[in-house]
């Protein structure tokens, strides 16, 4: 079901979820040859991500083209990935290919939950799979080839790193300074490369690497209690509550030995791994996505758990065992089915695809520049300059940065107040999208609202969409004006434009 909602998806033009087409921009900045980190300018901002990402999709994009083709196929292919590793953690513990593929499937199942995000051109798929393949290499390889897996991950997402440095350092059974050599090799190797590929990415940015990964991060971990108490509840127990029971069973029900080098190691990871999401579930901004590492140690222990459980009933002489195998099936067959859902819902309707080509051709109406805050990949693709959205202009400007705050602000003044652009357009009401600190306060005597964007009627359950269009007082002549629908009642007085 994942493999055909995918291919649906694969090819669709436009940006799936609102900051798909912002990722793409950014990976196609890096195709061309230009630096990532770069001092944030009105002309890109990279989002606060680790690079590895965007530098395999700029590898894709070579053979397939710049766009959000590329990030999609590695994001595919990692989520493919994904199954593989879950399939093969699970295999080599229990030796059942019935329980992997389970484990496999569970994780699988997840896309629903997670709103459909393991195709999308964002960085988590790659970032799971690698944060997976680490796992596999620390339970089963040499611990410097570990460590080298680890620090994959970590370039992939930094938020990786707390775990990484613990799940090195699992094994107990001896104090700091028994530890096996390998054990501390791992762990050193691992911390060389980390402080190495920090030195050399802020050697070559001029620092700027640091002020993405680490500094406009930490300005912006405004904490949502409601969201932090509720993330048990919503995202695990909920969606997945047979699989936990399961789990749960396995561990009560199958002799468990607590301090076998196995079962540190998947308490380990479990921990660690949950634990992390659950902090980042907290912050503001956090989505569907946040879980998506959670999902898949769940979907690992879950096989794991399923094999132990059904080794324990096809050993047991208890009369019933064929009965109770087929009950612990069903509650697992339950568990599957309870996120069956249709591929064809996944993907945008012809009507949704119509309506964003509308709005693409008539932004390609106006002849000069557009800013589109939101939403600045459609205006790329219809010719316009490439602008940073709003998300990222508003991360950048929140670090106690002076030098970075008066240039983008005096960059976003200058282009209203000479009115540069044709037309700004806006998701929401100028009242309620202009709130930022970087808005200038006299946009409304520059760019009054006009009307609605054509093609905005449609709703879209996938991304938010432009609906209002700003256009400066200079000029209401453009041939785009005959394609908006004039809204006299939100158009505030402009001194000295043309009758209308």
């Amino acid at each position: 079901m994942f493999v055909v909602s995918a291919l649906l998806r694969l090819r669709y033009p436009f940006p799936l979820e609102q900051l798909e087409g912002t990722m793409a921009l950014g990976v196609a900045h890096v195709a061309h040859g230009l630096p990532l980190y770069t001092r944030p300018d009105f002309t890109f901002i990279p989002y606060m991500y680790s690079p590895a990402y965007f530098y395999v999709a700029a590898f894709v994009a070579k053979t397939v083209g710049t766009g959000l083709l590329a990030l999609r196929l590695v994001s595919i292919l990692s989520t493919l990935g994904c199954f593989a590793v879950i399939f093969a953690l699970v295999f080599t513990e229990t030796r059942s290919r019935f329980a992997a593929l389970a484990g496999a499937g569970l994780y699988a199942a997840a896309y629903p939950v997670t709103h459909n995000w393991f195709d999308l051109g964002r960085v988590d798929s790659l970032y799971v799979f690698l944060v997976l393949v680490a796992l596999l290499a620390t339970r089963k390889l040499h611990p410097v080839l570990a460590a080298l897996a680890w620090t994959l991950a970590f370039l992939a997402k930094q938020t990786i790193a707390p775990v990484a440095i613990l799940m090195l350092f699992w094994n107990l059974k001896r104090p700091l300074l028994q530890r096996s050599r390998k054990q501390l090799a791992g762990l050193a190797t691992f911390l060389f490369a980390l402080i190495s590929c920090n030195a050399w990415l802020d050697h070559s940015t001029h620092r700027w690497f640091s002020f993405y990964v680490y500094t406009v991060p930490g300005a912006n971990s405004d904490l949502r209690l409601h969201a932090a108490a509720f993330f048990p509840s919503a995202s695990l127990l909920a969606p997945f509550s047979i699989a936990l029971v399961v789990i749960a069973a396995a561990a009560l029900l199958t002799h468990l030995q607590w301090h076998a080098p196995r079962t540190r190691f998947y308490l380990f990871a479990g921990i660690s791994i949950t634990g992390i999401c659950w902090f980042l579930a907290a912050h503001a901004g956090a989505t569907s996505n946040t879980a998506m590492p959670a999902y898949a140690i769940l979907a690992v222990a879950f096989g794991v758990s399923l094999a132990r459980l059904l080794d324990q009933l096809n050993e047991s002489s208890f009369s019933a065992t064929r009965a109770s195998c087929a009950l612990l099936l069903l509650a697992v067959s339950a568990q599957l089915a309870s996120q069956l859902y249709s591929p064809k819902l996944t993907a945008p309707t012809p009507e949704v695809q119509a309506s964003q080509q509308m709005f693409v051709d008539w932004l390609r109406m106006f002849p000069g520049d557009v800013w589109v805050p939101a939403h600045p990949y459609e205006a790329v693709m219809a010719g316009k300059l490439s602008h940073p959205d709003d998300a990222a202009i508003h991360d950048a400007m929140r670090p106690n940065n002076s030098a970075v705050r008066a240039s983008l602000t005096h960059a976003i003044q200058q282009a209203v107040d000479t009115e540069s652009f044709d037309a700004i357009v806006l998701d929401r009401l100028p009242q309620d999208e202009m709130q930022a600190s970087w808005i200038p306060l006299d946009w409304r005597a520059h760019y009054p609202v006009l009307g609605l964007v054509p093609g905005s009627s449609q709703a879209n359950p996938f991304s938010p969409r432009p609906r209002y269009v700003l256009l400066p007082c200079r000029s209401m002549s453009l041939p785009a004006v005959h394609a908006v629908r004039i809204l006299s009642s939100t158009t505030p007085p402009c001194p000295d434009s043309p009758s209308r």
